[in-house]
């Protein structure tokens, strides 16, 4: 595909808040220069890696305007040079991202424009599940280059699961040797499936996401979700077992035994290695899809129900919630939660700095956020679980449910019903990709693209009416020049 005359404001997705096209075009080749201010040195040796940028000139410059938000930008391109202005790496950065989505589409014919920009919202993120099946580190930087592109800002990455468990602690042995792996049942053979990220992979990837300002959540699941965890320490289970690292998918009554004191400690040691590995300020502590019959039947839950003053097995959950947070926080880290933490909450209530992501359509976020808890929107009703079908065909490929390009093209992180001051606590919104069904990279990209980019548009600069639609043609050439498998289908 080859779309002429460029017009810059034609091709950038997400669109910037501001943009005047001018004529002209500047031609970026091999013997253009680039200089910088002090302050972004960093930024300006990416610069010259990605733009083959040799020496050191006029041609680029990036300068310090020291009245610009933290994400905000000033882009300026001439047909004699390009001016890029920022207060922050991080701006510079965004700033830089334009620069080269512009250079992919245009073959290096930057069409000439005046550009000044800024985020929406602060928390523009992607989930990848990792536990289901494991995708390599090379797929996930690719995903985190081509979202950093597109101003995406945070990956959550979801660890554990009831089906493996991914991240590498010491002194827990039996993680990589049970955990991680699961039997096949659909083959008779005994086969298995599962591999853990080493800490080398891990911190490769976080100073690959940082380079690109993206920050890593890790995801450890507390207290469902947690067969591979007991299949390898069947004691912190409420029965001791034997249990199984699962190779179904669903919800599963085995769970972390809330009066277990050795449970506790396990999951201090946890929190504590994985603040370290990971060095960024959030630990999502997951609390979804919880059962509470085994806690019904345990002598032990039952007494820690009593010394808590607990009247409801559910009060349990929020017990432990409470607890995990004390952990995460004692490592100076910020706790995240699914919206499930919000439920049995009358008794003992939730630490306030507790930030809850709402799945379950978008109720539990606009009731978190009347509670004062800051909030995450990933509505699966809404169109943000990319797992989901793009169409209600049989053709496609999809888990559950239905996420149309439509859908994702009209969502807005907030509820016309909320006040102002509820409006404030939400901080943004997330795509979430499970992977029950997601065997490989390739079927990851297809669920993940074009739908990525169309939401990236409405956390940097929402729009009404699915306008983003309107740009499909050139997502599609974002695509091809990035060598991503996309869903080109219907967008209803």
């Amino acid at each position: 595909m080859h779309i002429k005359p460029y017009r810059a404001s034609a091709l950038l997705v997400p669109s910037p808040k501001r943009i005047t096209d001018t004529e002209g075009t500047f031609i970026l080749h091999r013997g253009t220069t680039l200089s910088c201010e002090p302050q972004f040195k960093v930024i300006a040796s990416f610069a010259r890696e990605i733009f083959s940028c040799e020496t050191e000139g006029d041609d680029i410059k990036i300068l310090l305007e020291r009245d610009l938000q933290e994400e905000a930008y000033r882009l300026s391109i001439t047909s004699e040079s390009i001016v890029l202005g920022a207060s922050t790496n991080t701006g510079a950065f965004r700033a830089l991202s334009t620069l080269r989505k512009l250079d992919l589409l245009t073959t290096h014919e930057l069409p000439c424009c005046e550009i000044e920009d800024a985020p929406d919202y602060g928390w523009r993120g992607f989930m990848i599940d990792c536990s289901r099946h494991y995708l390599s580190i090379e797929f996930l930087k690719k995903l985190i280059d081509t979202a950093s592109l597109f101003h995406l800002n945070r990956f959550h990455w979801h660890l554990t699961d009831d089906q493996g468990w991914r991240i590498p602690l010491e002194g827990w042995d039996r993680l990589e040797k049970i955990a991680a792996h699961r039997r096949q049942l659909q083959y008779t053979d005994g086969r298995t499936y599962g591999i853990m990220y080493t800490k080398e992979e891990i911190l490769d990837l976080q100073a690959y996401a940082h380079q690109r300002h993206i920050l890593i959540i890790p995801e450890i699941e507390t207290p469902g979700h947690v067969s591979s965890l007991l299949a390898a320490y069947p004691e912190f289970g409420c029965t001791a077992g034997p249990y199984e690292v699962q190779d179904r998918w669903g919800i599963f009554d085995e769970v972390l035994c809330c009066g277990n004191d050795a449970v506790l400690d396990f999951l201090r040691d946890a929190i504590k290695q994985i603040a370290a590995l990971f060095s960024d300020p959030y630990i999502h502590i997951g609390g979804d899809e919880c059962p509470h019959t085994a806690w019904e039947h345990c002598p032990k839950c039952q007494q820690r129900m009593l010394e808590a003053g607990l009247s409801e097995e559910r009060q349990l959950q929020s017990w432990m919630t409470s607890q995990i947070c004390q952990m995460v926080h004692q490592e100076g880290k910020r706790p995240i939660g699914w919206d499930e933490v919000l439920e049995g909450t009358e008794k003992l209530g939730l630490p306030p700095d507790l930030i809850v992501m709402s799945w379950r359509g978008s109720e539990g976020g606009i009731q978190a956020s009347k509670r004062g808890h800051q909030v995450i929107m990933s509505p699966n009703t809404e169109g943000c679980y990319f797992d989901y079908k793009h169409t209600d065909s049989k053709e496609e490929m999809g888990n559950l449910g239905v996420s149309t390009l439509t859908q994702v093209a009209s969502f807005s992180p907030v509820s016309d019903s909320l006040d102002e001051q509820a409006k404030k606590k939400i901080l943004g919104a997330q795509a979430n990709l499970w992977t029950e069904q997601v065997t490989s990279s390739r079927q990851a990209e297809y669920l993940l693209f074009p739908r990525l980019f169309l939401l990236s548009q409405q956390l940097w600069n929402t729009l009404d009416d699915a306008k983003g639609l309107e740009k499909l043609p050139i997502l599609y050439q974002m695509c091809e020049k990035l060598g991503l498998l996309c869903y080109k289908g219907p967008a209803t």
